[in-house]
């Protein structure tokens, strides 16, 4: 069976890869950037995406924390409306920490 091949220091990029290496969550942030506040059906709409698609990804970028939920997923109420935001400090770190894997910084 192949080994999974990882070169040295590969840690340090698997958490931007897996945060932004999808063109959905990539999208996510971009579009929350600019429409700071949505809900995840505001989103969808937005992006002509399946909501559940969204919730998929704000899942992921949440617990990457790169995104933030009002009110945090720990307190939200079943049928609250939750808004997001994105964390733009780890959104900038994230994007450094690949720049320097791919040699841009």
């Amino acid at each position: 069976m192949p080994r999974y091949t990882r070169p040295a220091n590969s840690e340090y990029a698997e958490d931007p890869i897996k945060a932004l290496g999808n063109m959905m969550q990539a999208s996510i942030i971009g579009y929350l950037r600019k429409n700071p506040g949505q809900t995840r059906g505001e989103i969808a709409d937005a992006l002509e995406i399946p909501k559940m698609t969204v919730l998929n990804g704000l899942e992921k970028l949440l617990d990457a924390g790169l995104v933030i939920a009002d009110p945090p997923r720990d307190v939200a109420v079943r049928g609250q409306r939750v808004r997001y935001i994105v964390d733009d400090a780890q959104v900038t770190e994230m994007m450094m920490r690949l720049g320097q894997v791919l040699g841009e910084f």
